[in-house]
């Protein structure tokens, strides 16, 4: 049972940070005001690419890490099922 509920987290925390990514368009207008100090709609053509490029860049940095982890986490835990099966026999 632990084994599933631990499955079912990693898969959510997968599955929630890389949503920024896929529309970089609506978190840009969300974080305009704190990254520029006023509202999407008043920045120039230039200022909202590099923001919807800065956003997606951080979604994807965010991604590759959660993945590295879950990659790093399925390894320990294939390791460990290998000592208990070896320690059984």
């Amino acid at each position: 049972m632990k084994r599933r509920w631990l499955g079912v987290m990693i898969i959510g925390v997968l599955l929630s940070s890389g949503c920024a990514a896929h529309d970089p368009h609506s978190v840009a207008r969300e974080q305009a005001q704190t990254y520029y100090g006023r509202p999407y709609e008043q920045l120039s053509p230039e200022e909202k690419m590099r923001l919807e490029d800065h956003v997606a860049k951080q979604s994807n940095t965010a991604w590759r890490t959660d993945a590295q982890v879950a990659s790093g986490l399925g390894r320990l835990l294939q390791g460990v099922g290998v000592l208990i099966v070896g320690a059984a026999r």
